[in-house]
């Protein structure tokens, strides 16, 4: 059986066109991102794991511990553009086959177009935009799909 949340994660590391900005803050919203394009376009995620709203926005734990179980992507502490530390991701074998559907690259594509040329406090502020976020209580559960389809009784 394949492990989709890693290979969710490697595409965006192998197709991220910026490597040195994806720090586990970036890769989590951006698996985020995805969820919710997924559950607007399709009525389901991308991912098979549950979003929680906490300090720092949505997240979910399994996204690093996935990355930290694989040889092949390091986890590093670096210094940030201000000063402070990120939590830096990186993917060594990028020529590594990735098992992911069509539609699922297409999706995560979609998102990695979309907020590749956003520094990182407008790709916050993109994130904090979406319905899920705005229309939930800090330290709240998620459910994506169910936001989808309230999202979509609104338009």
């Amino acid at each position: 059986m394949t492990n989709k949340l890693l290979n969710i994660i490697k595409y965006i590391l192998t197709n991220y066109p910026y490597p040195d900005e994806l720090s586990a803050s970036r890769l989590t919203k951006m698996v985020y991102l995805a969820d919710w394009k997924e559950a607007i376009s399709n009525g389901r995620q991308i991912s098979n794991i549950a979003w929680f709203f906490n300090h720092h926005g949505p997240y979910n734990d399994e996204i690093l511990q996935e990355a930290k179980k694989d040889k092949n992507i390091s986890i590093t502490i670096k210094s940030n553009m201000f000063g402070g530390k990120k939590t830096h991701i990186e993917l060594h074998d990028k020529g590594q086959a990735i098992d992911i559907d069509a539609e699922s690259s297409q999706i995560l594509d979609f998102v990695i177009n979309a907020t590749k040329d956003k520094n990182y406090t407008d790709f916050i502020k993109l994130v904090y935009s979406t319905y899920p976020v705005i229309s939930s209580g800090k330290y709240s559960e998620l459910d994506l799909v169910r936001k989808a389809e309230e999202y979509k009784k609104l338009s």
